[in-house]
């Protein structure tokens, strides 16, 4: 057969997949594949990456068979190959390698949500691969359990693993016990792989909290790695300054670039909701997206289990994701209702002046001294934090400045009034009386 009836047969068997494969599979694995041609009953069919070869092998093989069978009635021994750019590509990562912790295939920048919570933290993690070792060093990310610092990490490892570059990524736990083994067996080549890599990255540093020996050995290490421009990346649970361990380790951390990432707000909350919302389910009402993003979460993880809770009901009871589900699902979370007080651009802008004496013009201008400044700061969070506009917005409503200046000045007003709850409580105080 030619080129054109392998395409036109693997087309047919797509078709019936889409029906019967659940929507989030067939998207991420299926959508992209072509038909090539067929070759002594063997049909060569394009996937785009390593990972869709081991999920349709694996996985998909018996659901393919029968789309086969159901739409020309016979079944082909099928080979999966690398598009051409993928091909190149694959060729190219092989020169690199990644080390030590388990890699997720769904973790990379394309899947990674941004809104201002976390956006920073990502745009950080991007500019560390443009030019590794050469800014932000290290790069120390910090925040709860569940708000996408390891898919940020392992991110970033794919992206310069691509580019031919040696990682090593390794947890906290994992650094420690080499470290032990290397003392225990007196091999010091234990931790050669350490000294050796273009890139270390070690998730959850909080582990070593206590360790006087290990955090010592990690001292060394990243001077090393500082001194040949090699690039680390450090992940925490809390700021350098509140973890327990040497003032010597802490400087070294405090002298690259820290970024937090905050718990999801809701423009990001909605963002996520909705993605995984087209991934898993056929059909469903907009308004349980709204419903779902008006919660307050702790974390992605959260929405994750919300949703993955969802998709099983679903499933069990052969039903279409309905409100009466999400609320039985959601109740058991205890989650609270995100209060939304919306005030007009006018109020903001008269709410600045009252509490700093600055006009609307000055906040739109390029006036860059320390007071229009943090005023400028709290305009931009009450922008998006009480009137729900997005970053662009606010960004022009403040004399076009760019959507980083905009998250950076949220984030710095949040992080101050997580600090200073009195604060807090006179803003609340102050917005509710004008």
């Amino acid at each position: 057969m030619d080129n054109f009836s392998a395409k036109n047969i693997w087309a047919g068997a797509l078709g019936y997949l889409e029906m019967v494969v659940q929507e989030s599979m067939f998207k991420t694995w299926l959508k992209n594949t072509k038909g090539l041609t067929i070759e002594d009953n063997k049909l060569i069919v394009s996937v785009e990456s390593i990972f869709a070869i081991e999920m349709l092998t694996q996985r998909l093989e018996g659901s393919i068979n029968e789309a086969l069978i159901q739409t020309i009635g016979k079944k082909y021994d099928i080979k999966y190959v690398l598009t051409t750019s993928e091909i190149e590509q694959a060729k190219k990562a092989e020169i690199g390698r990644i080390k030590g912790s388990w890699v997720n295939p769904k973790f990379n920048f394309e899947s990674f949500i941004t809104g201002s919570s976390n956006y920073l933290a990502y745009a950080a993690a991007k500019k560390v691969c443009e030019s590794p070792g050469a800014l932000y060093n290290p790069l120390y990310i910090y925040g709860e359990w569940g708000l996408g610092k390891t898919h940020l990490i392992q991110s970033i490892a794919k992206t310069l693993k691509v580019k031919g570059l040696d990682i090593v990524s390794v947890t906290g736990e994992s650094y420690t016990n080499d470290f032990v083994k290397s003392i225990k067996n007196n091999n010091l080549n234990e931790m050669k792989k350490y000294r050796d890599c273009d890139i270390f990255i070690i998730d959850d540093i909080d582990f070593f909290s206590g360790k006087k020996q290990t955090v010592e050995s990690l001292i060394h290490i990243i001077n090393q790695l500082q001194l040949s421009e090699k690039q680390v990346i450090v992940t925490s649970y809390n700021h350098p300054n509140k973890i327990n361990m040497s003032t010597r380790l802490t400087s070294i951390l405090k002298s690259g670039l820290i970024v937090k990432i905050q718990t999801p707000d809701k423009e990001t909350a909605k963002k996520y909701i909705s993605k995984k919302f087209k991934e898993n389910f056929r059909n469903y009402d907009e308004k349980l997206i709204e419903f779902i993003s008006s919660k307050k979460f702790n974390s992605f993880s959260e929405i994750e289990g919300i949703i993955k809770s969802l998709v099983a009901h679903t499933e069990l009871l052969n039903k279409n994701v309905s409100e009466e589900m999400v609320i039985n699902i959601i109740q058991d979370y205890k989650l609270e209702n995100i209060k939304d007080i919306t005030i007009s651009i006018e109020k903001i802008f008269s709410l600045i002046k009252y509490m700093f004496g600055i006009e609307e013009s000055d906040l739109k201008s390029r006036k860059n001294d320390k007071k229009t400044n943090y005023a400028r700061h709290f305009a931009a969070y009450l922008l998006i934090e009480k009137s729900n506009f997005s970053t662009s917005q606010a960004g022009k409503l403040l004399g076009n400045r760019n959507h980083s200046t905009i998250i950076y000045s949220v984030n710095k007003i949040k992080e101050e009034l997580s600090k200073n709850v009195q604060l807090k409580a006179e803003i609340e105080k102050t917005i509710l009386q004008n």
